[in-house]
């Protein structure tokens, strides 16, 4: 079956405030390595899959930022959204794109921010989720085995295994981001992943459960069909440039109408032929600041750093320095401290979390917005 990949790229990464803001998000940072996170997973996509079939969902705003730090990303491959509308639309999105092109295609679904060190079990594991797919299950999604109870991911609990299939099992049920407690009792159970986000679906599949099982969206999806089917392709009839005047107006049109849900919430959770495959690769969403410092070698008494620092008598801090500047600590512990260019962050470890409601009272005040 021939797979198309779809880069989520619309997210703005609020968590890793200060560095990121709202024109210069997560994934165009380079957080690890030298290079940015949307340049990681474009490389890793590129191994298996031609540039023709690699598709990005974006914001409107970032084009130009986008394309200038993805040399090798088509421009006519990536769906501009005018507004956010979360994860069910652009994915909606993309398989209407994919459909257009006269192929009920699989599409590996995945976000541009997350750490995937290894390419190629990543791929071995996609190949086991292509298994799924030509076994009758079309919607899969991949976990991670917890080693740890994780509060602030979502999780999926698996069923029964898939026939002939080692390593997939029907999905039983998502569960939301647990207590403490709760997170305890799902990694002593050993039938609980971490919900990755990353997914592998046939492409009429999501079209046909989104209008099922969100009737809100069916008609920006039908008018959306019919604009991309239209024969006015640069390609061949019904391609469906995502790069002309006439289907950006399509993609405008359809964003504003769409409801503002994930995917997860839209489709997965509803749908009952759901499939998890356990992933067979090292993975992180580097969804906060101490995500990331996990990856950062530990320091005398277990600080981790980047750039300049000047610790005595500190313990367990995570510190980030940017352009030059020195951030000095005495006698304090667990705390996050990133200074970047105009703002700097103090706060608790155990509150990472929190950033992204910090910013969003920050983008709330006429006052500090500039700051965000």
């Amino acid at each position: 079956m021939e797979c198309h990949a779809v880069i989520l790229a619309g997210g703005r990464g609020e968590r890793f405030w200060p560095l990121s803001r709202f024109d210069h998000p997560k994934q165009l940072i380079r957080l690890l390595g030298d290079t940015t996170l949307l340049g990681s997973t474009l490389d890793r996509l590129t191994l298996q899959v031609p540039p023709e079939r690699i598709w990005m969902v974006a914001g409107a705003d970032l084009r130009a930022r986008i394309l200038d730090s993805c040399p090798g990303m088509r421009a006519d491959r990536v769906i501009w959204e005018p507004v956010a509308r979360n994860t069910a639309a652009a994915v909606g999105a993309a398989a209407e794109a994919i459909l257009a092109r006269g192929t009920d295609a699989a599409m590996l679904v995945l976000p541009s921010d997350h750490w995937i060190p290894d390419a190629a079990s990543f791929w071995q594991t996609v190949a086991v989720g292509e298994a799924v797919l030509a076994a009758g299950i079309p919607l899969v999604t991949f976990g991670l085995r917890p080693d740890y109870p994780e509060t602030g991911y979502g999780y999926v609990e698996r069923g029964d295994p898939v026939d002939r299939i080692s390593g997939a099992f029907r999905a039983r049920r998502f569960h939301e981001k647990p207590s403490r407690e709760r997170a305890e009792e799902y990694l002593r159970a050993g039938t609980f992943y971490w919900n990755s986000g990353i997914f592998l679906f046939r492409a009429s599949a999501v079209a046909e459960g989104l209008r099922r099982h969100l009737p809100e969206m069916a008609p920006a999806l039908d008018r959306l069909r019919r604009d991309l089917r239209r024969p006015t392709s640069v390609e061949s009839p019904g391609a469906g440039d995502a790069s002309t005047g006439a289907d950006m107006e399509a993609w405008s049109a359809y964003f504003q109408h769409s409801p503002a849900i994930s995917i997860d919430h839209g489709l997965m959770e509803k749908a009952s032929a759901v499939a998890v495959v356990e992933a067979g690769f090292a993975w992180s969403d580097l969804g906060s600041w101490t995500s990331w410092s996990e990856h950062q070698p530990e320091g005398t008494g277990g600080n981790r750093t980047r750039g300049e620092v000047l610790l005595r008598d500190a313990r367990d801090n995570i510190l980030y320095s940017e352009d030059g500047g020195l951030v000095a600590l005495l006698g304090v512990k667990d705390l996050i401290v990133v200074r970047v260019k105009d703002a700097t962050l103090v706060c608790h470890r155990d509150r990472a979390q929190e950033v992204r409601r910090l910013v969003q009272e920050g983008k709330a005040d006429e006052r500090l917005r500039r700051f965000f």
